[in-house]
Parts: structure tokens; sequence; C-alpha cells
């Protein structure tokens, strides 16, 4: 079947070209006629004998032997010298010299000092010819010639051109069979054998395969260039504010190709099991690299999004987080009450009060309030362990008094409400390292009538220059190092998806102050 398809790709390309090289051939040849019979034409109305006699006896047989010469050398059917009044001076056939010309209308054109083609029936037969007018050296016209081809010899000409061509045509055919079985012996060579349409079939099934794999695929060159993707990573990345740019023009965006495959390029090593953040998303990422002839053409990533299992892994972290101080507190207070039992086997009930009434109050000021406030297990968990991780690094993280968070049920959301709260006072607790005071705030709140979830969270840090505010949020953006400046892009692209409102208020050497409402509907309250 492939050689067929390329023998009749090659006949056809053949036939092809013989079509247009014999229209090419058959028009020049008919311009190369009409070009020599006028420039023939034009050199006998010059030349001196014929302006000498054209005038004179019509059969002085001095035009007669001049036209022969011209015949003879030039291959014109005839050239035939006309005075003024159309008398033939000249004529193959000598019989008619002096004799009117046979088509006095198509002659008497010439008349008038113009030169025209024309195809009529004369003597000789069919032909086509051309008149000319001849001038004396007064500028006075005399007479006119006209020579010309029979159709029968136009036809050898043509045959002569047309010749070469199809025997030029008839050996490119061969030659182009003999490439054509060597090209299609090639090809099925290189494909292994198979025909058009199996490949075809094999396209559909690889496609079929790759597009009901779970994971999205993508392959890409080093340049950036997509080779593949199925549709999964169309879906999984429609989770994304990267799904018009990420595969822009046929090229993968520049932020995406860098956390993905900028490492096994540059370090020629497969990534396994990798998880990667892009856009607030986390993907578990595994990377391949593609060698033809032992160099690297590509790499071909797998991404899994493991948003649903980390909501759950960060839900019950939190509690765990929740769990643990629970624990550490139950050892302290173990301590406490032996230091109690103590005391009062001494009979000192005085200090057993005093020492009651400091542990009520850091009992309030620590858990208590903070249980108190925030009903959430998961959101008071991951509180909890911000705050003895705040303060084993000598900041102090303060809740705020009013605030208010029922045990609402939120399942998606939690994630992104504890990576927005995270991410802040990570950000707080940084902005805070040259600083002596090293104070952040956070108030969290569950507005019940307008529904809403409002976050602030305000730090005593060195503040934002006015001129770089604009900018905290664009992507890769940061003034602390490369590879940063993706956290508040994180947060902006959740408060863009909840349709909410972030705001930024910030003070040099005073500290800065984030605010952020994001609408959400209550739909469960387990108090």
């Amino acid at each position: 079947m492939t050689t067929l398809l390329v023998l009749l790709s090659v006949v056809a390309s053949l036939i092809a070209s013989a079509i247009l090289l014999d229209s090419y051939v058959l028009k020049r040849e008919h311009n190369t006629v009409k070009d020599k019979i006028r420039n023939v034409a034009r050199m006998v109305a010059k030349d001196t004998r014929v302006i000498n006699k054209v005038e004179g006896d019509p059969f002085d047989p001095t035009i007669q032997e001049y036209s022969k010469e011209v015949m003879e050398a030039t291959g014109v059917s005839f050239v035939v010298v006309l005075d003024n009044n159309l008398i033939r001076k000249s004529h193959p056939d000598e019989s008619v010299i002096g004799q009117t010309f046979s088509n006095v209308k198509d002659a008497s054109k010439a008349l008038d000092g113009s030169e025209h083609f024309s195809t009529h029936v004369g003597i000789l037969g069919e032909g086509t010819r051309f008149f000319t007018p001849i001038w004396d050296e007064n500028g006075e016209q005399i007479g006119v010639v006209c020579v010309g081809y029979v159709q029968q010899t136009i036809n050898q000409e043509l045959w002569n051109a047309r010749r070469n061509l199809y025997v030029g045509l008839g050996f490119g055919l061969f030659v182009g069979i003999l490439g054509a079985l060597y090209l299609a012996r090639y090809l099925k060579r290189v494909l292994l054998g198979l025909e058009p349409k199996q490949i075809v079939a094999h396209m559909k099934e690889r496609e079929i395969i790759i597009d009901s794999v779970s994971e999205a695929i993508i392959a890409v060159t080093p340049h950036r260039k997509i080779l593949l993707q199925n549709v999964n990573f169309a879906k999984l990345f429609n989770k994304t504010l990267l799904t018009e740019n990420a595969t822009n023009k046929g090229y993968l965006d520049k932020k995406v190709f860098s956390l993905i495959f900028a490492e096994v390029f540059k370090t020629e090593k497969p990534i396994s099991n990798q998880v990667t953040v892009i856009d607030h998303f986390e993907f578990i990422v595994n990377v391949q690299l593609v060698y033809i002839n032992k160099r690297i053409y590509g790499a071909v990533a797998t991404l899994y999004d493991q948003s649903k299992l980390q909501h759950l892994i960060r839900e019950l972290s939190g509690t765990e987080q929740y769990i643990d101080s629970l624990r550490a507190q139950n050892h302290k207070f173990m301590n406490q009450l032996h230091t109690i039992l103590g005391l009062i086997e001494l009979e000192k009930y005085q200090e057993v009060n005093n020492f009651v009434r400091v542990l009520n109050n850091k009992y309030h000021q620590e858990i208590g309030f903070i249980t108190d406030k925030i009903k959430s297990s998961a959101i008071a968990g991951f509180l909890l362990g911000k705050t003895s991780e705040l303060n084993e690094q000598g900041v102090t993280l303060t809740i705020d008094a009013d605030s208010h968070f029922p045990n609402i049920k939120m399942g998606d959301m939690l994630h992104d409400l504890l990576l927005s709260i995270g991410i802040l006072l990570d950000n707080a607790k940084e902005a805070l390292i040259n600083t002596t005071r090293k104070q952040v705030a956070l108030f969290l709140y569950y507005d019940e009538e307008e529904e809403i979830i409002i976050i602030e969270v305000k730090d005593t840090g060195s503040g934002i220059e006015p001129a770089i505010r604009e900018k905290i949020f664009e992507r890769g953006y940061s003034t602390k190092g490369e590879n940063r400046g993706y956290g508040l892009d994180a947060i902006r692209s959740i408060v863009t998806h909840y349709k909410g409102l972030i705001e930024v208020e910030s003070k040099v050497e005073k500290g800065s102050l984030f605010h952020i409402e994001i609408p959400f509907k209550r739909r469960n309250i387990d108090d």
C-alpha cells in the first residue's frame, strides 16, 4: 500500500508537471515564432536592396534572390515584398510575382505605417505572418514586407520542442519510479513495516490510552515546545488561573515549565513523586527524560492532583496539633497538680490560692481563650501550633478578643483558609526579623448576617514601601531572594476564586495590616 501510494504520487506529480511544461513550451514556441518573423521582416524592410528596388520593375530578380537567401538563412516559410499597390516583388512561388497580394484587406492595414500579426489562409496554406512597412531615405512609406510560417512548419517546430520535453519527462518518470520504490522501502523500514492505516489506528489507540489515564500528562522539549498533552492536563489546570496561558501558542508557560521541568533538564535526572505547588494547588509530579540517539530530546511529566488528600491531611494535621497541644498541657497540669498537692500537705493555703489564680489566668490566655473563640478544632489546633511555633522564635501571636469562628462544615474551603492564614502569619513573622517589638495580631471572624469570613493579620514590622505595595501580589515578585513571591499570589488566587477582596494598609517602620473578606454561606453548625 505504501509503495503504491508513493508511485501514484510520483506519477501524478510528473503528469501535472508535464501538462504545465507542455503549456509553457507551446506558449514559448508561439512567442518565439512571432519574434522570429517580426525580426526577419524588419531586417528585410531595412535592407537597401529592397528599398532601392521595391518601386521598380516587379520582375527585377534582385528582391526575389535576396528573399530566397533570407528564407534559407532563417528558415521562415515565406518572405513577400510588396509595393504600395500591394504588388508582389518576391514570393516562394515565382509564378505569382507581379500579381496583387491575395488578401488585400489584411495587407492594407500596414499601408498606414503600422505593424501587425495575422493568421490567414494564403497560397501556401494556413499560417502566421507579420506585416511591417518599408521606408525610404526621406521617411516616406514605399512598400510592405510580409514574413511568416505556414502552420505545417510551426507544427514541426512545436513537435521538435515537445519531443525533447517528452524524452526528459520519460527519463524523469523512470528515475522517479526507481526513487519511489526505494523511498517506499525506506519508509516501510522506518515505520517498522506499518501501513498508513495501521499507523492511524495506532495513533488513535495512543490518544485513547493517554486520555484515559487519570493523571495529567504533558511532554515538552528543553525549549518549552509542547510535544504532547492529554485532556486531563487541561482539566487539571482548569482549576488554576494559568489555564489560558499555560499552553500559549504551543509552548508551555515559563513559570510552569520552571516549576516542573527546569530541574530535570538542568540535572539530567528524573523526578519521582515530588510535591509541586502551582497557583496554590498541590500536584504530585513525576518527570522522565526522553532520549533520541542518546541525546535529550525532551521530557514527559505526569501530574496528579493531591488537593483532596492534602485537604484531609491538613485537617488531620490541625486536629493532631490540637491533640498534641492538649497532651503537652496535660503534662503541665499534672506537674501543677503535684505542686498544689505538695502545698496543701505543707498547709500553705494562701500560696495554693495564689498559684491557682496564676494558673487560671495562663489557661485563659493560652488555650482557653483560643478554644473559646475558635470552635473549629482544625483551625484552633492550627492556631495553637502556630502560637507555640512563633513563641519559640520570639514572636508573640495575639488573637483579637472580638474574634469568633463557629464550627462550620467548610469542606475544601478549610484548606484555602488555613493556607491563607498560614501565609499571612509567616509573612508577618519575617517582617519582624529586624525589629525589637515582635508582635502579631490575628482577627478571625465569621459574620452571620453578611455570611462573610473576615481575616486580619497585623504586625509591628518594618512595613511596605509605597513604591512596591502594588507589586507584592505579583507572581514571583519578592524582596527576600530568588524562588520566592508565591505566597501572596496564592492568597490573591484564593480570594479571586471565592469572589472576595483583599486590602493592605502599611506604614514604613510601623507595620502592616492585611484585611481579607471571603463570602461563605453557612451550611451546617456543630457547636
